[in-house]
């Protein structure tokens, strides 16, 4: 009987580092139990996850096509600048901090994933290698039974309960995850629409507040007719147009800017020619700023 892709993913590790290519352990496991994925991918899995793997779906060994070292992320306290990006990209929970504050990587339940390190706009991230047989470390202390398909996995696979346990632990903090992620969507969409309701009532409000009377001639006059709309705003633009007042008026402007910009300009002319120039130029520059001096006076 064909593996089901549970059982191809409880031999995973659970990292959900995306090495192999897929989004996660599960979507690689589906992959495989399609016969749309080679049983070498796993990286941090190597060797002995890739013969769980061959083993369970009858096929032949593979070399692995990489083998990722165990190694635990580390963030130099004194460069982080407190963005959250490493947070965010965590899929286990792993790393403790808050915007603009320092963070710091919880060992114990880092899975070595190394996906916090991209993110980071500082590069202050660094996976640090490890001699542990299995990440994360926090199995060891695990006093919760295994998932079932994790059981099933480690009965199938002497000499590994370890590694199961591991893999265990980080798959209840990587759903744990997905859980509290799934329950802040649905609370920010239930606010949005809590907002969007109190926003439309206002303006329905608001509309019946300033609403003529049902059945008077003000209300029928004030019915909704875009023709007539239309026909009120451009009566308006050809008024204003032809009235004149609103183009003299940004030419006055216009022209106020100009001369400014031409003063300005020769002030800064004179300033130079008064420090750089010849005896003439410093005489003419000298003139004009006395010129220039008594007309901002008398203004």
């Amino acid at each position: 009987m064909k593996p089901s892709a549970h059982t191809l993913n409880a031999l995973l590790p659970q990292t959900q580092c995306r090495e192999c290519g897929f989004s996660g352990c599960l979507p690689y496991a589906e992959a495989m139990a399609a016969g749309e994925a080679a049983v070498n991918l796993c990286a941090p899995g190597g060797v002995r996850v890739m013969r769980d793997l061959a083993q369970t779906l009858g096929v032949p060994e593979q070399a692995p096509a990489k083998i990722q070292p165990a190694a635990l992320a580390w963030i130099d306290e004194d460069v982080c600048i407190g963005c959250t990006a490493c947070i965010r990209a965590c899929p286990v929970d792993a790393i403790m901090g808050a915007s603009k504050l320092m963070h710091t990587v919880l060992t114990d339940e880092c899975t070595g994933c190394g996906l916090c390190v991209a993110p980071c706009p500082v590069d202050c991230i660094h996976m640090l290698p490890v001699a542990d047989d299995s990440l994360p470390r926090a199995h060891l202390f695990d006093d919760f039974a295994e998932p079932p398909r994790f059981q099933a996995a480690s009965d199938r696979s002497p000499g590994s309960g370890k590694r199961f346990q591991a893999a265990a632990h980080a798959y209840g903090r990587y759903q744990a995850q997905q859980r509290r992620k799934e329950q802040e969507a649905a609370e920010r969409e239930r606010r949005q629409a809590e907002r969007r309701a109190a926003i439309a009532e206002k303006r329905q409000a608001e509309t019946a507040a300033a609403a003529p009377a049902a059945g008077s001639p003000a209300a029928t006059a004030a019915a909704f007719n875009p023709a007539a709309l239309i026909a009120q705003a451009m009566a308006r633009a050809q008024a204003q147009q032809g009235s004149g007042a609103a183009p003299a008026n940004r030419e006055r402007f216009r022209e106020s800017q100009l001369e400014e910009d031409r003063r300005r300009a020769a002030q800064r002319r004179a300033i130079r020619d008064l420090q750089y120039g010849s005896d003439e130029q410093k005489a003419a520059a000298r003139e004009w700023l006395r010129q220039n001096k008594r007309q901002e006076t008398a203004e």
